[in-house]
């Protein structure tokens, strides 16, 4: 941290490692400021099919951001939260060198979702680790997103499936099974149900 800002040291440690570990993870400035406030990075986190894993608006604050009426980490965690919500960012996180005498600041991740939701502190050097914890456990909810759209997938054809089967009804004959059997998950009777044994067939055995 020697001769750098906290700005400097997260983009400088974030680039260090974004190939390998956020190969699509978008890291820049917040430029839009049409609301008149705006954090200082934006972090966005994308998987392999464009789905957005985590987002997250980080400020940050030194001795030289001080002012008569802010001066303490909590004086920044309203309008973090604030320019977050506005952006759409999950998470919200101050990178701050404020308070150097804090144990509690200087012993790692604070938690101060009592205070908004979503909203932590963090020393610089802690930032990658940060990032890492709640990106891994918004995975499982990024996996769920996938089976959803899964599950959804089929309903989307089923105008279409009705239209084949409809074709099919029409040139091979009336043993085709309906759009409702198929949906069901059978094929509904058949008009020869029962002949079997009239053409010396044996009737199935296996159960499924």
């Amino acid at each position: 941290m020697v001769g750098e800002s906290p700005e400097q040291h997260c983009e400088i440690e974030f680039n260090r490692v974004r190939a390998g570990a956020f190969p699509r993870a978008y890291f820049d400035e917040d430029n839009d400021a049409r609301s008149g406030s705006k954090g200082d990075f934006i972090f966005r986190d994308f998987d392999e099919d464009g789905t957005e894993i985590i987002s997250i608006m980080f400020a940050m604050k030194d001795e030289n951001d001080t002012t008569a009426t802010k001066h303490k980490n909590e004086d920044f965690l309203r309008e973090l939260d604030s320019d977050g919500t506005e952006k759409g960012c999950e998470y919200a996180v101050l990178v701050s060198l404020l308070k150097p005498e804090s144990e509690l600041c200087n012993s790692g991740i604070v938690d101060l979702s009592h205070r908004f939701p979503k909203i932590y502190v963090v020393r610089p050097q802690f930032v990658l680790q940060l990032v890492n914890l709640p990106r891994t456990a918004t995975m499982k909810a990024v996996g769920f997103k996938r089976e959803l759209a899964h599950f959804r997938a089929p309903d989307t054809d089923i105008p279409n499936l009705e239209t084949e089967l409809t074709t099919f009804r029409a040139n091979f004959g009336r043993d085709a099974p309906s759009v409702r059997g198929v949906q069901r998950g059978h094929q509904g009777p058949r008009e020869d149900q029962g002949s079997a044994a009239q053409v010396g067939e044996q009737p199935a055995a296996r159960q499924r």
